[in-house]
Order: C-alpha cells, then structure tokens, then sequence
C-alpha cells in the first residue's frame, strides 16, 4: 500500500477539484443556466408595402378593403353590404400633384337616383387612395366618407381592455 504525503495528497485533491469544476460548468451550458448571449441589436425594418395601386379600378378594391377592414363585427360588416348593395356607381381618377406624386380620388356618386330611400350621405362619398395603398377618407363631398367610416367604427365592438 502507497502511503500519501503531502505532495501527492494536494494533487490528488487538485485533480478532483478540477474535475468537479469542469463537469459543473459543462453541465451548466447543458441546462442553460449560463445566460445565453443576446443577439445584436438590429433595427427594425418597417415592412414594405407589396400593394402597388396602378389603375382605378384597383383603387376602387383598395377602398373596399379599407371599409371591409373597418367592419369587425357582424352588424359593421351588414351595413358594409348594404352600403355597397345600394351604391354602384363608383369611379377614380388619378390627380398629379405639382411635386410629380399622384393620388387616386375614388368617388361613389348616386346623385342621379332620383327617390333615394337611404342614409343621405350615402349618395355621395370619397376617398383618396395613394400609390401604396393607404386609403384615407376624403373631406370633398360633404365628407360623407367619414361618416361612413365612423359609422361602422361605432358598429364594431371595442377592443378588450388589457
């Protein structure tokens, strides 16, 4: 039998410490309670806009859109239908600004309905709809179009409260 000195009683000792620290921090990694590295901050990229409005009749659908993403609930989405059930006659036109950039004014005009039986400010309604496929609702005919819209905001439920 070996008897220990010293010596070989401190390496002894040395060694089983080595080894009991390298399991614990290669256990560590393993159970991830070593904090993980956080990836490098990267700015935001705001998604670009695939809709690219080019013609008047995608400017029409464009304002639908924007109405139909309006209309949450099922009473906003039934006076939607009801609305487009009685206003056909819709148009756009493209106006260019001075600056070269151009916006679509899409207009639905049942003025030439002689007996009307509807909301009155159905008849007459406009949005401007941009290149990117923003719709914002029109202050030009009586800006009937925000009644429109705020109608069908007061239909929708809100939303929950957090």
């Amino acid at each position: 039998m070996r008897r220990w000195t010293g010596r070989h009683y401190i390496s002894f000792i040395l060694i089983i410490m080595l080894m009991a620290m390298a399991l614990t921090a290669s256990g560590c990694q393993d159970f991830g309670t070593f904090p993980t590295p956080e990836p490098p901050a990267q700015e935001q990229e705001r998604p670009v806009s695939t809709t690219f409005i080019n013609s008047g009749d995608r400017a029409v659908i464009a304002v639908y859109e924007h109405l139909l993403s309006l209309a949450e609930s099922h009473e906003a989405k039934d006076y939607l239908a009801e609305f487009s059930a009685v206003s056909d006659n819709w148009s756009a036109k493209s106006e260019l600004f001075t600056d070269g950039s151009s916006v679509w004014y899409v207009a639905v005009d049942m003025s030439t309905v002689e007996s009307w039986q509807e909301k009155p400010y159905w008849q007459q309604a406009s949005w401007f709809v941009y290149q990117d496929g923003r719709v914002i609702p029109s202050n030009r005919l009586q800006a009937n179009a925000l009644r429109i819209e705020s109608d069908l905001q007061e239909l929708s439920p809100p939303p929950p409260a957090e």
